[in-house]
């Protein structure tokens, strides 16, 4: 800088329509980019609904189980062993609900947050302290968080819970069960506590997945209850119409979305075109729906 030239002024400006910074901002962006980043994930894991949802899905789970629990008048003897107790919880039967009322539950916690700061208001309130696209990369941040958090610790509490209902007789099991789990066999016997914990964070995953959906959809969508229950409309419609129109085809098998949580679903997709990737591939498309949804939604919404 020349001698007596006037300071280069290096604040950050920003686009009153867009939220962006209109040039290189300072070095203050990070720091209110972490700032919004603390102040969604705390408004979302310090919520009542946050752990509400928590509580609803360890009932779930408990009824899931009770579903497998053998009748005392029953003639059939059931194996009894902890960890199919807890495996049951996540296969599509007649008392398991957890596979059927995943896309409404993860929708609880925190998908609906955007719509409320926007319609509200609030949105344009935050929007004058720091840019949009940290607002925007903070609420997806905690919601598809407080989804994953919402499934994940308490899949994870229920382990201890099944280990205490059941007994530990693996030939028993293994003669009587070991024919359904067909994905990772050997990593099954090895370590079945760990093979429990690869349930809970894959059920986890896909609970955040249909959160980003979500989220997409309260974007577009003016009513905020209608948001709420359309991906379980979605999931219903995939896993009754779609395989009954479509049965023993690619589309009709892929893309049911109750089905979708156990881990046996990589194994029955492998004679499929994309083979072991069908369930990743179908997750990350889902994804990319709720992430143009949203951005779009809120695009078009700034220019109201």
């Amino acid at each position: 800088m020349r001698i007596g030239a006037a300071p280069q002024n290096n604040t950050r400006r920003r686009n009153k329509q867009t939220g962006f910074c209109s040039r290189r901002c300072g070095p203050d962006f990070d720091e209110r980019g972490m700032s919004m980043i603390k102040t969604e994930l705390k408004r979302a894991f310090c919520s009542i609904p946050y752990w509400v949802t928590s509580a609803i899905t360890l009932v779930l789970l408990a009824i899931g189980s009770s579903d497998y629990l053998p009748l005392p008048y029953a003639t059939i003897k059931l194996p009894r062993e902890w960890w199919i107790y807890y495996f049951h919880c996540f296969f599509l039967g007649m008392k398991t609900l957890l596979p059927v009322f995943y896309p409404i539950v993860v929708m609880i916690p925190y998908v609906l947050s955007y719509r409320r700061d926007r319609d509200s208001g609030y949105k344009q309130l935050i929007l004058l302290k720091s840019s949009r696209r940290s607002y925007l990369g903070a609420k997806l941040l905690a919601v598809s968080a407080s989804a994953f958090g919402a499934i994940l610790l308490p899949s994870l509490a229920w382990i201890p819970v099944c280990r205490l209902l059941g007994d530990t007789d693996w030939d028993h099991a293994r003669k009587y069960y070991a024919h359904n789990f067909l994905f990772a066999p050997s990593f099954y016997e090895e370590h079945v506590v760990l093979y429990c914990v690869m349930y809970a964070f894959h059920a986890a995953f896909l609970g955040a997945v249909f959160a980003v959906f979500g989220l997409g959809l309260s974007a577009v969508i003016k009513n905020r209850y209608l948001a709420l229950l359309l991906p379980f409309c979605y999931a219903v419609f995939s896993s009754a119409i779609l395989s009954t129109l479509f049965h023993n085809t690619f589309i009709g098998c892929s893309f049911e979305a109750m089905n979708l949580m156990p881990l046996q679903s990589y194994y029955y997709k492998r004679t499929y075109p994309l083979g072991f990737w069908t369930v990743p591939v179908y997750e990350a498309g889902l994804t990319a729906v709720g992430l143009a949804l949203y951005l779009g939604g809120d695009y078009h919404a700034g220019k109201a």
